[in-house]
């Protein structure tokens, strides 16, 4: 008799702990899991060293698992909030290896969105206009404008969209540092960023029915101005790096040496244009980034089609980017040389409905900036599901 009065008040504990919740009318349970055979033949511009990579691989997009909340808070006023993490299909558990993002808010049609916690910025947002999107290998061009995580994921950050007047949104977005007032920044980083690094972007976008365009600027603090080539510093089945003093993981273009380019933020301008023609979709990408008191900066131009055959869509994108350097002959691997990148991407996708898919994907990458020329071939085939 008393064990059953005790599970009857605990049951009755437990029921109203959730009494509160109301997990049907605001909470939506989403996610991606994509897993493709890969190969990719690489020829490193670190060290000439060519060498051919196989394996199972989120080739088209990241796998992952999320949860967006949103309620009606009266007066037009909605609280939201959003929790996403990476999976990782292709290794012997699912469990998360990356919080991709989280963050709550507050947002209205008259006032805006105002949100604070780890969130995409403005130029990975526009990045997708890419007719092939970010595939998860990112062999595109324009990815060569990321020198560190941050640059396209944000800690610690606010960020406030403006309501839309006439199909146009502003977007700024500030990322804060962790460091004490005291904390002296000695170094910076390529690859991920430092205690010391910050970020703010400000951008204006527009969506009409056929036409959609963005403009962004943005900076980051205490990294160094640094390309990274396809297939070494980005996700995929090839994971060679280089180490040089003060570097890793990529070319560094804002300085002749590898240790003060880091005090002046690199900045970054971006301007992308798509155009729906009924189903036949154009696509522009320009972008750059600089310094403004060094000579290195980092140019590219990407224009893409994707056009739709019922269930069948093919996309086509080439990219090509200048790189200017003030280390002219790059004796050093890490420093990169004034030279061009290309990328040529070629995707096929069938859509059995909403959610089921399967494509094959190729890409071919060149560079001239490194130590040596660099080149890169991917291939994949795979399969993605949305739910």
């Amino acid at each position: 008799m008393k064990k059953s009065l005790v599970a009857l008040a605990a049951l009755s504990l437990l029921g109203n702990a959730f009494a509160d919740v109301d997990v049907s009318g605001g909470v939506k349970l989403y996610g991606v899991l994509d897993a493709g055979v890969q190969s990719q033949t690489l020829n490193n511009p670190f060290s000439d060293a060519s060498n051919s990579y196989q394996g199972i691989f989120a080739s088209n997009a990241t796998s992952r698992l999320g949860v967006k909340a949103s309620r009606d808070l009266g007066e037009g006023l909605k609280g939201i909030a959003q929790a996403e993490l990476e999976l990782a299909p292709d290794s012997a558990t699912l469990l998360p290896n990356a919080n991709r993002q989280a963050f709550v808010g507050l947002s209205s049609e008259s006032g805006g969105t105002l949100m604070i916690g780890t969130m995409e910025t403005t130029a990975y947002e526009v990045w997708g206009m890419d007719v092939n999107g970010r595939i998860e290998y990112k062999p595109q061009v324009w990815r060569t404008l990321t020198s560190v995580s941050m640059q396209d994921r944000a800690n610690n950050s606010i960020k406030y969209i403006t309501p839309t007047f006439n199909g146009f949104t502003g977007h700024l977005m500030v990322a804060l540092a962790e460091k004490p007032s005291n904390n002296t920044c000695s170094a910076g980083s390529i690859g991920s960023n430092n205690t010391c690094s910050e970020f703010s972007s400000y951008a204006i976008k527009y969506k009409g029915d056929k036409l959609s365009a963005a403009v962004v600027h943005d900076q980051t603090t205490y990294i160094y101005q640094a390309y990274k080539f396809a297939g070494i510093a980005n996700a995929g089945v090839s994971t060679t790096s280089a180490v040089t003093t003060g570097a890793t993981l990529g070319l560094i273009y804002g300085d002749t040496s590898t240790g003060t380019s880091f005090n002046t933020p690199t900045q970054r301008d971006i301007v992308a244009v798509s155009y729906d023609f009924d189903g036949t979709v154009v696509n522009y990408i320009y972008g750059k980034s600089y310094q403004a008191d060094l000579s290195g900066s980092n140019t590219t131009n990407t224009v893409g089609i994707r056009t739709s055959f019922d269930k069948l869509t093919f996309a086509l994108s080439y990219g090509t980017g200048s790189v200017v350097s003030p280390n002219s002959s790059a004796a050093t691997a890490g420093l990169a040389k004034s030279g061009s990148t290309t990328d040529l991407t070629m995707g096929a996708y069938y859509n059995f409905d909403k959610s089921t898919s399967v494509y094959f994907l190729g890409s071919s990458s060149t560079s001239t900036t490194g130590l040596y020329d660099g080149s890169n071939v991917t291939v994949a085939m795979g399969a993605r599901y949305n739910f």
